[in-house]
């Protein structure tokens, strides 16, 4: 029992100083460019003393072998463009759009569109950060700017943060695997094996959250939608109105026309008709007014 209890301490204090040497490491790397400055003057800012040979040797092996790295800017870079284009022209402009991705060395993340009279649509592409700016401007020259939104967040700090924490959880990775191999029971084993997997799954995450910090970084997402806009009308002038009435009596007067000949043509075998028979009457009447009436005889006796 106590060879076991020896053993979990063993556990505990390795993991603690694999946590304060991670920690010791950190805060040595940051603090180590204004340690150098501050050797090389005194507490009034004036030169100090001369050191000697070996001490000086012995300061400049320690910082030959110091490597502080250089972390570049982390920017997540993301637009939200809206425009607008003519009827009749989405289906080249969509087109366009997609092909602004390949053009900067990016690549289209998704598209939609939608409509049948006027169509409308978006298209998300994504491009390296360096050419966030160059094919920003291409979509502008695609139509005309409703809406643009731009947004920069600066994730340095927290991928700084983060690789630390990896750091700090592969320090205590190293630690528990040379656990492992000196352990000697299995209750031993299972005890530390527990623990490695916890660590391991902590790895896990914060290098999943890295890559993914890192791609959005690295890569800026830009959001384009387009919709098509109706044909204005344009208003009438006072010509084309006086053209619009003088066209509308001049139909008028055509369709009067029309009905006038197609009332005569109807009406006139009527007309012709009854024109005939009036004569025949006149010629009968004249016929009898012509012939002398026959006498008549006188009464008898």
């Amino acid at each position: 029992m106590s060879g076991r209890k020896a053993f979990v301490g063993s556990i505990v204090l390795a993991m603690a100083l694999g946590l304060f040497a991670a920690a010791c490491s950190s805060a040595r790397t940051t603090a180590s460019a204004p340690n150098a400055t501050s050797l090389g003057k005194g507490a009034a800012g004036a030169p100090a003393a001369p050191r000697s040979a070996p001490n000086q040797q012995r300061s400049e092996a320690f910082a030959g072998t110091v490597d502080v790295p250089v972390l570049q800017p982390k920017v997540v870079k993301n637009a939200d463009l809206s425009l607008r284009v003519k009827a009749g022209t989405f289906a080249d402009v969509f087109q366009q759009a997609t092909l602004v991705a390949g053009r900067h060395g990016g690549y289209v993340a998704s598209s939609q569109t939608n409509g049948s009279r006027l169509h409308s649509g978006s298209v998300v592409i994504r491009v390296p950060a360096e050419q966030f700016d160059a094919a920003l401007a291409d979509l502008r020259g695609l139509g005309r700017v409703e809406s643009e939104h731009v947004s920069g967040d600066d994730v340095t700090a927290q991928f700084v943060d983060l690789q630390a924490r990896l750091k700090n959880w592969q320090a205590q990775e190293a630690v528990l695997l040379r656990l492992m191999d000196r352990s000697t029971s299995i209750s031993d084993s299972v005890q530390v094996e527990q623990q490695l997997q916890d660590v391991q799954l902590n790895i896990e995450e914060i290098t999943g959250q890295l890559r993914v910090l890192g791609d959005q970084a690295d890569y800026s997402t830009i959001t384009a939608g387009m919709a098509e806009v109706a044909p204005v009308a344009t208003q009438p002038t006072q010509q084309s109105r006086f053209a619009r009435a003088w066209r509308t009596a001049a139909h008028a007067f055509v369709a009067a026309m029309s009905g006038l000949v197609v009332a005569i043509v109807f009406i006139l075998p009527f007309g012709l008709l009854a024109l005939l028979v009036a004569l025949i009457v006149l010629a009968i009447r004249r016929l009898r007014a012509r012939v002398p009436a026959a006498p008549t005889a006188p009464p008898a006796g």
